[in-house]
């Protein structure tokens, strides 16, 4: 369908959802945080052309992220523009948001007709994952977003046997694996199988442009990590996450392989354990199923994106039947059946791949949210098609899945006594009703004819609405903080008290997702005052100071400090740094101060590489006190922060 014969009342309809879902993203853009780590880097892109070319954590580009950087690119060139703020990083993710809607509803509409591509779009940009996660800066967004426009290019591929709308697709897909690496990956066993299946052309010809797709693929994505590796080792920066300065050993170990089985990948790092932890339970059985995608139907992940489950259930159902129908007939998969088949297809994937590992964030799920809105947009299509036409065997097939769909969602509110209980009742009463009258309708009993087509739209539409219901509350609850989730992990409405990804600390003592030292003010205030101090000491010097850790590192260089050295990652395990390299540097007057951390609330525990610059430090150099630089109202033995003055003659 061209975009010409999409009447105007769908037009206005895209239009309300688009204006609704600028408002939820941007809503707390200003104050609802943003992830230091990550910022930080944004931060080093923005001031440093040298530290963007390389994904640089540091202005001065000594180590990488522990990732591929390509989902800051657009935060770190709104900061060079407007600044260093929070609206700033969140901004990118908000239009990120609204063009993945507007490509949604072109998909669907594509594929099944403009009211469906409502639908699509509708219960796309009102899931309660993606309400957070485009309102904060994380890489995801990106993902989502590329994910969408490679489908899209591919439906184009597929509709006119294109080899070129496959390269845009290809494109597409790599892009996406600059911001989520491997996961980007995931839609591929979809689109491949479905092109093979229903594209036009013979099946040397279909294998041909396959080939085109995945060599387009694969060079896109590991563009920059080939550019990056040409790159001499002395003259980039080190790669986090590994221990042999690959970057291939960080994208396909330390983020890939590695969350299935541990040092698989030689040089990659083991990553650091999630912030919530692992399960915490003694009892094997949850154990096992937090290893499979029954965890998927749990309420702390199944209110972040599966309220209408059951309804995508029926569009696959009614799908398969309807694929069945025109295979039996001999005619070739209308864009419908393709539709299905896709959606299907990379849902199942998405569902075995995120259920075998341990989600380090909730966020990982908001893949699913593309199948899921699509398979809805099919479910209300067929679901209406077949009670209208009476289908014997189908009829029943729109009371059924209402009365299911109600049910899922009062489940679902059941474990929120104290937020949703108000949404109950009238979930209970008026599905009951409209289960009722379409069981009648669909019977044929009382004036069903004469009244039914008259009152049918109102109860469907009831009934869709009923469905939304949930979502809808989950996704405008983030107006308010408290239910916006972080920028360490999307997550919309009260959390559950959860069995396999338990939420963060306390608020009050991280802020709003933050995980770095800008939420202790007592001990950030101390390292402003240690680089101070070392600043107006080491002018001429390369570097004010090193830290071990980049929690103390990322508040100095959000505040605009240009000379720190980063040592250890993310991790604080990466031999960055090695002391051997800090005697040559303080040998030859680059560096003279190092802000040392030892076991703290910042870190995770000591490991080999802080002991051994601890040790070093205290062998070596000679520790400033700290009345000489904090003020005495903050100079307190409990600051595990310890500020080291190092010279050639001391070593």
């Amino acid at each position: 369908m061209g975009v010409r014969e999409i009447p105007r009342r769908i037009w206005l309809g895209l239009s309300l959802i688009l204006c609704a879902s600028a408002v939820l993203y941007s809503w707390n853009l200003g104050s609802g945080g943003f992830s230091d780590y990550y910022a930080t880097a944004a931060r080093s892109m923005g001031l440093s052309w040298r530290a963007f070319a390389f994904g640089a954590f540091d202005p001065n580009a000594t180590i990488t992220l522990d990732k591929l950087a390509g989902f800051l690119i657009p935060q770190a060139l709104s900061v060079r523009v407007f600044g260093f703020s929070a609206w700033a990083l969140g901004l990118p993710q908000v239009i990120e948001g609204l063009v993945t809607i507007a490509a949604v509803f072109y998909l669907v509409a594509r594929w099944i007709g403009p009211r469906a591509g409502l639908v699509g779009a509708c219960a796309m940009a009102f899931t309660p994952l993606l309400v957070s996660m485009f309102a904060h800066p994380m890489e995801d967004s990106m993902l989502t977003m590329f994910t969408v426009l490679a489908v899209v290019a591919w439906q184009r591929g597929m509709e006119l046997g294109s080899t070129r709308w496959l390269v845009i697709a290809g494109v597409m897909v790599g892009l996406g694996f600059q911001a989520k690496m491997l996961q980007s990956w995931l839609v591929l066993p979809a689109m491949v199988v479905v092109f093979l299946l229903a594209a036009s052309g013979s099946r040397r010809h279909r294998l041909g442009q396959i080939a085109v797709f995945g060599l387009t693929t694969v060079a896109v994505s590991v563009s920059w990590m080939t550019a990056i590796s040409l790159v001499p080792a002395s003259s980039r920066p080190y790669i986090d996450g590994t221990s042999n300065n690959n970057i291939f050993s960080m994208v396909f170990g330390y983020n890939g392989i590695d969350h299935f089985l541990r040092g698989a990948v030689p040089g990659a790092l083991s990553a650091a354990p999630p912030a919530g932890g692992s399960v915490r339970t003694s009892s094997m059985l949850i154990k096992l199923i937090g290893h499979t995608p029954l965890k998927l139907f749990f309420p702390e992940y199944a209110t972040q994106i599966g309220w209408l489950f059951p309804l995508a259930a029926a569009g696959i159902v009614l799908g398969i039947l309807e694929l069945r129908r025109a295979r039996g007939a001999g005619t070739p998969i209308a864009p419908l059946g393709i539709a299905v088949l896709f959606s299907t297809a990379f849902l199942l994937t998405l569902a075995v791949v995120l259920g075998l590992m341990s989600l380090p964030h909730t966020t990982y799920l908001a893949s699913m949210a593309l199948p899921l809105a699509v398979l809805c947009a099919v479910g209300v299509t067929l679901l209406w098609r077949a009670f209208r036409r009476r289908e014997p065997r189908w009829k029943y097939a729109l009371p059924i899945t209402v009365a299911v769909q109600c049910a899922w969602v009062v489940d679902l509110l059941s474990n929120f006594p104290a937020f949703a209980n108000w949404m109950t009742p009238p979930i209970l009463v008026i599905g009951a009703l409209a289960t009722v009258l379409l069981f009648r309708s669909a019977r044929g009993r009382t004036n069903a004819r004469a009244m039914g087509h008259a009152i049918n739209p109102f109860v469907a539409i009831a009934a869709l609405g009923l469905a939304l219901l949930g979502p809808i509350v989950w996704s405008f609850s983030t107006l308010s903080l408290p239910f916006a989730g972080s920028p360490n992990d999307a997550y919309a409405g009260p959390r559950v008290t959860s069995l396999f990804n338990p939420p963060v600390t306390s608020p009050a003592l991280y802020g709003s997702g933050l995980s770095s030292n800008r939420a202790r003010p007592k001990t950030a205030t101390v390292e402003d005052a240690g680089y101070d101090y070392a600043f107006a000491r080491a002018r001429r010097l390369t570097y004010v100071l090193a830290t071990d850790s980049w929690r103390s590192d990322a508040p100095l260089i959000m505040d605009d400090a240009r000379r720190t050295l980063a040592i250890g990652g993310f991790t604080s395990k990466a031999p960055s740094l090695t002391t051997s390299r800090i005697e040559d540097l303080i040998e030859q007057g680059q560096l003279r101060y190092l802000l040392l951390t030892g076991p703290s609330a910042k870190n995770i525990g000591a490991t080999p590489p802080d002991l051994q610059f601890r040790n070093w430090a205290m062998a070596h150099c000679t520790v400033v006190p700290e009345k000489d630089y904090a003020p005495k109202r903050l100079s307190s033995t409990s600051i595990p922060d310890v500020l080291f003055a190092c010279s050639p003659s001391g070593l």
